[in-house]
C-alpha cells in the first residue's frame, strides 16, 4: 500500500532521487517525468511536467523512445544405477535437446550442466506462459541463453506466447532454446521433484511466486541440484506501508497488512539461505499481452465513446512500467555484482494522474478527449458479480526508479507512457479485436445511475 488520500488542497511530495514537488491544480491532471539527472531533495526538487488541461484535445506530449511450433518432445528415462548408464542418457538428452520446444516430463531426471560457453547461461523461468515471462525468455533467448520455463502446460502447451509482430520463422527459432518442464507450484513435492532431477541450472527467475510455501519447494530442490549463480525474485512495490513521502523508495518499510507481505517473507528466505538474490517490485504493469484490465479498462471505454467513470477527484497520481522495460531490467542483472541481495523499483518514468490516464489513453486511441465522470467509492456499492470499478488503487501510488538506474546502468526505461500506451492499443488491443467485443459495461451503467440520482 502506499500514500495518503489526497484533498482539495495543494499537495506536496518531496522525496530522495527522482522525486518530484508536485503541485496540484484543481482543473489540471498531470504526466510528470523526473528530470533524467535529477539529484533531488525536499528543497531542491527537478521534474519536467505538462499539463493535460480539461479544455486541451489531447494529452502531455512525452519523450519519443524506440517502440521498439511445432515441438518435438524429449525423451526421458529413468537414471540407471551405474554412472556409464548415467552418462549415456545424457548424451542421448543433449541430442535430443536440440529439437524444437522441448518437454521435460513432470517426475522425470534430466541432469543438464549449467555455464554455457561464452557467458551464456542455463535459465530456469517459473511461469514463461504469459505476458511478462514471454518477454523475459525471448530477451533471454535473443541473448543466446539456454531457457527451461517451468509451468502446468495448460496454456499453448506450456510454451511462451509470441510477441506482437514476430514472424512464424522468428517465433520458431526462439523456441529452439526453450524446454517446458510440466510441473505445478501448487504441489510442492512434485515441484521440488522436478526441480532437482533437471539438473543445475546458473540463474531463476520465479515470476509468479505469491507465497513463501510457493518458493521453499523451488529452492530447495535448487540447492539439492547444485545451487544456482542468481535468483531473482518478482515481488511487488505493494509491499511498501503508507508514507507521506513520495514517491516511494526501496528504504520504505513493508506493510504487514499487505496482501503481498509474504513478498517480503521470501526475499527473507533467500537471503538466509545465502543464495544470491534479488527482488524486483514493480508499480502497476502494463504493454502488450497484459491479461489483467489495467489499460483495457480505458480503451474499452474511449474505442466506444463511452464515459470514463474515474474515483474521487480524479487526481490521486500513479505509475506505470512497460513490460518491454521490465523484462530488459531483468535480463541486465544477469551478472552484475551490484544487484547482490538487492530490492529494486522498477517502473516507467512518467508520473500521472487518473484523470490524466483517461485522456492519454484517448489519445493513444486517436479517439476525441473523454467524458470524465467523477464519483465517491464509498457512496456506491458495486453489486456482487459486477466487473472492478477501477483498476488502480484509490491513493497516490508511485516509486522512485533511481536505485535500478544507478545499478544496472545499462538500463533506463525505453518507453513514455504515451508511447507505450500507443503500442499496447495498436499492437494488442486492436490487434486481437478487443475493440470489436462485447464488453461487460454493468458497473459503470450502476455507477452512473447513482451519480444521476444524486446529482
Amino acid at each position: 500500500m502506499a500514500p495518503q488520500r489526497a484533498t482539495n488542497m495543494p499537495l506536496t511530495c518531496a522525496a530522495g532521487a527522482g522525486a518530484a514537488l508536485l503541485a496540484l491544480s484543481s482543473r489540471q491532471a498531470f504526466v510528470v517525468t523526473p528530470a533524467p539527472d535529477a539529484s533531488l531533495t525536499a528543497q531542491a526538487p527537478r521534474l519536467r511536467a505538462s499539463a493535460l488541461a480539461s479544455e486541451a484535445s489531447g494529452a502531455a506530449q512525452a519523450k519519443v523512445a524506440g517502440v521498439a511450433p511445432e515441438t518435438a518432445t524429449l525423451a526421458l528415462g529413468a537414471v540407471a544405477a551405474s554412472a556409464a548408464a548415467v552418462a549415456a542418457a545424457q548424451r542421448r538428452r543433449t541430442a535430443a535437446g536440440r529439437k524444437t520446444g522441448k518437454d521435460l516430463k513432470c517426475g522425470a531426471r534430466v541432469v543438464r550442466a549449467a555455464g554455457g560457453s561464452e557467458g551464456k547461461k542455463r535459465v530456469l523461468v517459473m511461469g514463461g506462459t504469459r505476458f511478462i515471462g514471454c518477454y523475459l525468455v525471448a530477451k533471454l533467448r535473443e541473448l543466446g541463453h539456454e531457457v527451461v520455463v517451468v509451468n502446468r502446460g495448460k496454456t499453448n502447451d506450456g510454451k511462451p506466447d509470441r510477441l506482437p509482430g514476430v514472424s512464424d520463422a522468428d517465433y520458431a527459432k526462439m523456441l529452439e532454446g526453450v524446454s517446458v518442464l510440466k510441473a505445478d507450484r501448487k504441489e510442492p513435492e512434485q515441484l521440488k521433484a522436478a526441480i532437482t532431477g533437471a539438473g543445475k541450472f546458473d540463474i531463476v527467475f520465479d515470476n509468479n511466486v505469491r507465497k513463501l510455501n510457493e518458493v521453499q519447494p523451488l529452492v530447495e530442490g535448487i540447492m539439492a541440484s547444485g545451487g544456482c549463480e542468481q535468483f531473482i525474485l518478482m515481488s511487488s512495490a505493494g509491499v511498501y506501508g503508507p508514507t507521506d513521502v513520495l514517491p516511494l523508495t526501496e528504504e520504505n518499510p513493508g506493510d504487514p497488512n499487505s496482501r503481498h507481505k509474504e513478498k517480503l517473507q521470501c526475499e527473507d528466505f533467500l537471503a538466509a539461505k545465502g543464495l544470491n538474490w534479488t527482488s524486483i517490485r514493480p508499480v502497476y504493469i502494463y504493454g502488450p499481452l497484459n491479461y489483467n484490465p489495467v489499460e483495457r479498462f480505458f480503451f474499452d471505454r474511449v474505442a466506444r465513446g463511452k464515459p470514463i467513470c474515474v474515483p474521487w477527484d480524479g487526481k490521486f497520481i500513479t505509475q506505470l512500467g512497460h513490460c518491454e522495460d521490465l523484462a530488459d531490467f531483468m535480463v541486465k542483472c544477469i551478472g552484475n555484482p551490484a544487484v547482490k541481495g538487492q530490492v529494486y523499483n522498477v517502473s516507467g518514468e512518467d508520473f500521472v494522474t487518473f484523470d490524466g490516464m483517461a485522456k492519454l489513453c484517448a489519445q493513444a486511441a486517436g479517439a476525441p478527449e473523454p467524458k470524465i465522470v467523477h464519483y465517491d467509492p464509498k457512496s456506491v456499492e458495486v453489486p456482487e458479480g459486477f466487473p472492478k470499478a477501477f483498476p488502480f488503487r484509490g491513493m497516490h501510488f508511485f516509486a522512485s526508479i533511481e536505485k535500478a538506474k544507478r545499478d544496472v546502468p545499462n538500463w533506463t526505461p525505453k518507453y513514455s507512457l504515451l508511447d507505450g500506451l500507443t503500442s499496447s492499443y495498436k499492437e494488442d488491443y486492436v490487434a486481437r479485436g478487443f475493440d470489436k467485443k462485447d464488453t461487460d459495461l454493468r458497473t459503470d451503467e450502476f455507477i452512473l445511475s447513482k451519480v444521476k440520482a444524486t446529482a
